[in-house]
């Protein structure tokens, strides 16, 4: 570096390729603590800046008095002052505390001045600054220290030695405070160094003044020793958590430089340096000695034990599983209550029984992971997913459950809470008696975390059983059996089955009073774009396959249903028993918003001609073609279902008003009036849009009043109910401590989105709070979906959290609140500021008085040629390219939406910090869609808050092929289009949007992270396959082997476990690689770090891709 700052190089390498070079080695030297390297690179170029930030560190205040102070011309920074300030105190001269002040006082006025000078929506370009000013403080606090040492010795000249009073605690209460005030676990290396080496300065001024104090006070004397100690091992901590090996154990080695330490701080610098070798290839030898090697009798049991449980480590890293086996044993045995030794000896096991499939490893995983779980750590409870995971594939002897039935009874009830959904869903799986316990346990103790769910899966259950004859047939004779055994069996149980049963019929046919019949099927018709045949056409064409087969599954999921409905109205009693009024109170809230706040039959019909609009431009059929028929099929649906017998008797003027119309343009029975070819269809289908659209808009105030639409709502007086939605944050929550729903706001806002209409409420918190959601209606079966991919965000984010680099960058999912009330109808957590992508780009169309399908209709045209045949194979890519750029250059600009992001937000800063945050969610988004092969992400699904920058994607999660695999086939990873790309310029795109992907697929695929990761990715999956296969004959032919029903667990296991590691392989091909220095010698040219998501960045960006998208997915925006 030295012979690059002296112009060796210049032929060679650009000056400002130089300087940026320059830059990051001495941006890395800093990290690694090298600053005997940068007090030598800053002499030899006689770079003061340099010389004033590294010399106090080695330390060497002699030079910097005599070579450097003297002579240093650098600008006034509160940095300087600082080093001033730490000279002046280190001078110790007669004046030195007050020169100290001084400098202080210069430092604080030009650190206020460059604070005022930044953005006031600059939040993080601060934290510099904020940095700045704690190390002022602790300058001012290291005055204080020397005046209470002076005055303190002063006293004790004066006075007995030893005698009591109240001497030095300004001191005593300063170094207290040190130990509280540390900066941010991920904030970067130098900032704990500038921090902590200053502190290690004073605590060697507090052993100095100290040292002849060991006989009569040796609190005192020893005071000095514990800090400084606490200190070298905290900093030690630090560079172990941010990887930086090495680093951690030269501090350990070098910064301490004494003899005696406590006992407790002796074993954290033990620990620090073993978990250090333990990362370190090349050393685990070395860490092996180390522990061997110490002296274990000063140390409590605990401890003790903590020092066996890392020996057990190093023996399994070296390949010495009986050697990790009986230190893990040793550990437990020396100290039950050891949390992180039960953790460590279930992975051992659960190692064991992978690779030799003896039950008994399996039986002792799960019974350490439990234990681990209720000792409590916070990384144990990652291992609920492993338990909940092997539970579900319990072995014939149930070696699993009888373990989980023994401990459960000591785990903490609350860690349970954010797996409510994986233990109703397993109320219809072998497992369900073990589940059936917890669900218990939570109905008694939190009960409005489990309600919601409990209520909803309940009503849903009792559906499945009652579509089937057999299932109907099931459930009589349970019902009978019950009646039969009542007298002996519980009679008392009857009268709150009555109850509940009444309760839950009286909701469900409020519900299907304000929901008319067919709703369902008007979406899954216009919106099932793979398989648009009906569900009994395929059943038909399917049946004679294997009719007894079919019979036989037909019973057993009948009895699973039926089965799984019985344990959920036992849950459900028990709940209700224990408490009835806020059961009572909950019923009335869930019954009120899922029949009230449904959407009018004219919103329903628009929402369903969108849909169809959207099926006609992704139909592979040219718009000179006639209308399939299968579009046809659907359009009879469609007919039928919205004029149905029902509609006409409850909504006399709607049927009125449109039937006979709608049905003589769109019914293909009206074969005289029925459009003749697809784009005439299409056309029709654009003019009833804005019919009504138009009406709908008209007709309906944009803001309804709570007192019309539910005057049991606005009369309702809550005492117990909470604001859904506390009880997703992994953390004991007290239920006494929630947020009480306090009332619901008097006006409810109708959301319009794309054809769709939601109602927005309201809840207001006792302490005052809001939390807005919509009403969502006639819910696809991927409704589920969309709760389990938003649990395994959250778990996501915790990660995120973990790893410093994401950490850093602030990198995080957001996760709103679902709620679900029926199967049909749910909450979901709405932001006033919402808006989807494709309303801006409605919006510039509107503005511009220009259709906006055109573009759509122009790409149509122009591929009509090809899907007839009249191109070959090879030139219909060139087509559409050609299609596309026409359309780029003289429809759609790439400016469209930083022009409306320019016009809405209120000032540059505000530009700049949407943009910043914008950026890392688009990131992380963009990097969910690529891990789990997430398609579809048209603009209309895309939600951004222009207050926040926050994203949310709707409809987000995979879908999967015939063998229960993800299945993808889009020619991008994922949305990053021309209009974002503009919005954010190629630097926010390479600086923010590919960093981001690359710290977001690190901190989940990290060592520390990967086997969580596997986790809950295995119930993710576990859960997403058992409710597809659930839905699958609805999608798709049932196979000869008869679906479901065949789909043992050995199957289920096997598909799980391969998309599993098919996603974690996609993580690992993006992810920065660490190479050890054995790889760094390799002969091959190193490769960029973001090697992996630069080439997805280039195949999203790639007009040669976008073109091959479908048109409704709007790649030219």
């Amino acid at each position: 570096m030295v012979k690059a700052t002296q112009g060796t190089y210049n032929n060679t390498v650009p000056k400002a390729e130089m300087c940026m070079w320059e830059e990051q080695w001495l941006h890395c030297a800093a990290q690694l603590g090298q600053w005997d390297a940068l007090v030598d690179f800053g002499k030899s170029i006689e770079n003061y800046e340099i010389l004033l930030d590294s010399l106090w560190k080695l330390p060497d205040w002699a030079y910097l008095k005599d070579h450097v102070i003297p002579k240093a011309q650098v600008e006034e920074t509160p940095k300087l002052r600082l080093v001033q300030a730490y000279f002046a105190l280190h001078d110790r001269n007669s004046s030195g505390v007050g020169d100290a002040e001084n400098i202080v006082g210069k430092g604080v006025d030009l650190a206020l001045e460059q604070w005022w000078q930044l953005p006031e929506m600059s939040v993080h370009a601060r934290v510099p600054l904020l940095q700045q000013f704690q190390q002022l403080v602790e300058v001012q606090e290291s005055a204080r220290i020397h005046v209470d040492i002076a005055n303190g010795n002063k006293v004790s000249g004066n006075a007995a030695v030893g005698a009591p009073g109240n001497r030095y605690a300004d001191l005593k209460d300063i170094l207290e405070t040190w130990r509280l005030r540390t900066p941010n676990e991920w904030d970067s290396m130098p900032v704990w160094y500038d921090m902590l080496q200053w502190r290690n300065e004073m605590y060697n001024v507090v052993i100095e003044a100290f040292k002849d104090f060991a006989t009569s006070n040796s609190p005192l004397h020893h005071l000095g020793f514990r800090d400084k100690a606490w200190n070298v091992n905290k900093l030690a901590r630090i560079a172990r958590k941010q990887e930086l090996y090495d680093v951690c154990v030269q501090i350990l080695e070098k910064m301490y430089g004494h003899s005696t330490m406590e006992v407790q701080e002796a074993f954290v610098k033990i620990r620090e340096q073993a978990k250090a070798y333990l990362e370190m290839k090349g050393e685990r030898a070395s860490g092996l000695n180390l522990i061997n090697s110490t002296n274990l009798e000063y140390f409590p049991d605990k401890i003790k034990a903590e020092i066996f449980r890392l020996k057990g480590d190093f023996h399994l890293k070296l390949n010495d599983t009986e050697g990790a086996n009986i230190a893990y044993s040793n550990a437990i045995t020396l100290f039950k209550n050891l949390p992180k030794g039960w953790i460590s000896w279930g992975n051992y096991c659960d190692m064991a029984y992978q690779e030799t499939q003896d039950e008994i490893w399996l039986e002792y995983a799960v019974s350490c992971f439990l234990q681990g779980i209720r000792f409590g750590v916070s990384n144990s409870r990652s291992h609920i997913a492993r338990v909940l995971y092997l539970l579900s594939f319990d072995t014939a002897n149930e070696s699993v459950g009888r373990v989980f039935d023994k401990h459960l009874e000591q785990v903490p009830h609350w860690v349970w809470l954010s797996w409510i959904p994986q233990l109703l869903l397993s109320l219809q799986r072998t497992e369900a008696p073990h589940c059936k316990l917890v669900l218990l346990k939570i109905a008694a103790v939190f009960p409005q975390a489990l309600y919601y769910w409990l209520r909803t899966y309940l009503l849903e259950r009792r559906d499945a059983v009652n579509k089937s004859e057999l299932g109907r047939l099931v459930l009589a004779q349970r019902m009978q059996q019950n009646a039969s055994g009542v007298a002996g069996h519980g009679g008392g149980n009857l009268p709150s089955e009555t109850h509940q049963g009444a309760q839950v019929g009286g909701a469900s046919g409020t519900h299907d009073s304000g929901n008319p019949h067919g709703q369902e099927s008007e979406r899954s018709t216009a919106e099932n774009n793979a398989h648009p045949g009906n569900d009994q056409s395929m059943h038909q064409s399917s049946s004679t396959i294997n009719e007894n087969t079919a019979r036989q599954n037909g019973a057993s999921l009948a009895m699973s249903a039926a089965g799984a409905f019985d344990a959920a109205k036992d849950i459900m009693e028990a709940l209700r028993s224990k408490h009835n009024n806020l059961a009572s109170e909950l019923e009335v809230l869930l019954t009120e918003i899922g029949s009230r706040f449904v959407t009018l039959p004219e919103e329903r019909l628009l929402a369903v001609v969108n849909a169809l609009l959207h099926r006609c431009y992704k139909y592979p059929t040219a718009t000179t073609a006639e209308v399939p028929q299968p579009l046809k099929k659907e359009l009879s649906g469609v007919c039928r279902a919205c004029f149905s017998a029902d509609a006409v008797t409850k909504h006399v003027e709607f049927v009125k008003e449109y039937k006979q119309e709608f049905e003589n343009h769109l019914d293909p029975e009206s074969t005289s009036t029925f459009p003749a070819t697809l784009a005439e269809l299409t056309n029709r289908l654009k003019n009833w849009k804005n019919i009504l659209q138009s009406n709908v808009e008209d007709r309906f105030p944009a803001v309804l009043r709570l007192e019309d639409e539910s005057r049991v709502l606005r009369d309702f007086n809550v005492v117990d109910v909470e604001i859904p939605g506390q009880y997703f944050s992994d953390q004991e929550v007290a239920p006494d401590h929630t947020v009480k729903l306090d009332r619901v706001g008097a006006d409810v806002p109708i959301v319009r989105r794309h054809g769709s209409s939601f109602r927005r409420l309201t809840l207001i918190g006792s302490d005052g709070s809001q939390k807005h959601f919509i009403v969502q209606t006639s819910l696809t079966p991927n409704a589920r979906s969309d709760e389990r991919i938003l649990q395994l965000f959250r778990v996501m984010n915790q990660m995120f959290d973990k790893h410093k680099e994401s950490r850093r960058r602030h990198i995080g999912i957001h996760t709103p609140i679902i709620i679900p009330v029926w199967s049909q109808v749910r909450m979901v957590e709405d932001d006033l500021m919402y808006n989807t992508f494709l309303e801006v780009y409605e919006n510039h169309c509107a503005r511009n008085d220009r259709e906006a399908d055109l573009p759509i209709s122009h790409f149509k045209e122009q591929l009509n040629q090809a899907i007839s045949g009249q191109v070959s194979a090879e030139a219909i890519g060139d087509l559409r390219l050609q299609a596309y750029s026409d359309i780029t250059k003289t429809l759609v600009n790439d400016s469209i939406f930083s022009q409306y992001m320019y016009k809405t937000l209120m000032s540059g800063s505000h530009m700049w910090a949407f943009k910043k945050q914008f950026a890392v969610q688009l990131a992380v988004s963009s990097f969910m869609s690529f891990m789990l092969q997430i398609g579809g992400r048209s603009p209309n699904k895309v939600l951004f808050a222009k207050n926040t920058g926050k994203m949310f994607q709707t409809d987000f999660h995979p879908a999967y092929d015939a063998n229960g695999m993800i299945e993808f086939n889009e020619p991008v990873p994922f949305r990053l289009t021309r209009n974002m790309q503009a919005f954010f310029s190629q630097f926010g795109v390479e600086g923010l949007l590919m960093s981001s992907m690359c710290s977001a697929a690190q901190a989940v695929i990290s060592s520390k992270q990967n086997d969580h990761l596997r986790y809950q990715l295995a119930m993710f999956f576990r859960d997403e396959l058992l409710s597809w296969f659930g839905r699958r004959p609805l999608g798709m032919p049932i196979p000869p082997a008869g679906g479901i029903a065949t789909l043992n667990s050995a199957e289920l296991k096997e598909k799980v476990n391969s998309n599993v590691n098919d996603v974690i392989g996609r993580i690992r091909g993006i992810a920065p690689q660490y190479f050890s220095e054995e790889d760094e010698n390799i002969v091959e040219p190193p490769q960029s770090v973001q090697r992996g998501v630069n080439e997805l960045v280039e195949a999203a960006l790639s007009p040669r891709n976008l073109c091959m998208m479908d048109p409704t997915w709007h790649p030219w925006f």
